[in-house]
């Protein structure tokens, strides 16, 4: 292939892929919201009636981390002063982290019930995961292969929006 020819075929597969990530963000969405409003968290993929694919809503668990580092020294110091070295041992920090409950965007430490107001709970957002069964991908390869299912049926939409038409 010389250096035009490559310079083409890299254009179109840009187009396609730009196509096709806006293409995937707004599914996902529409997606999201069709989960919702029928109160389940997945849905099978199926082509010609055979299932390809489990796509899933994932709610990530919220997290603890630490906002003042200093506050969370002192209470370490006064509960546990044999953990302190020169900083918290990570494998202690991981302990408390494992051992705060979130109650009402609060961190409670389950042992004694104490509000440690020094850690806060990251929460992140929702996303869609598309998990292809076993032989799915191979499943959608061969239809694309044998003709039976085609690229620009399932992106001809797409890419009319990505070329503003």
């Amino acid at each position: 292939m010389n250096l035009r020819e490559l310079a083409f075929q890299l254009s179109a597969i840009t187009l396609i892929a730009d196509a096709a990530k806006e293409a995937k963000d707004r599914l996902r969405r529409q997606f999201a919201q069709a989960l919702e409003e029928v109160g389940a968290d997945s849905a099978k993929a199926a082509l010609e009636g055979e299932e390809i694919a489990k796509v899933s809503l994932i709610r990530p668990k919220n997290t603890p981390q630490v906002l003042n580092e200093k506050a969370f020294v002192d209470w370490v110091k006064s509960n546990y002063e044999y953990e302190i070295i020169e900083s918290i041992r990570e494998s202690f920090r991981k302990h408390v982290m494992d051992s705060v409950e979130n109650v009402d965007g609060k961190a409670i430490y389950k042992r004694s019930g104490e509000i440690l107001d020094f850690i806060t709970f990251n929460s992140r957002d929702s996303y869609i995961s598309t998990r292809f069964l076993s032989g799915g991908r191979e499943v959608l390869s061969q239809a694309f292969r044998s003709g039976s299912l085609s690229p620009s049926s399932v992106m001809a939409e797409e890419l009319e929006m990505a070329v503003g038409q």
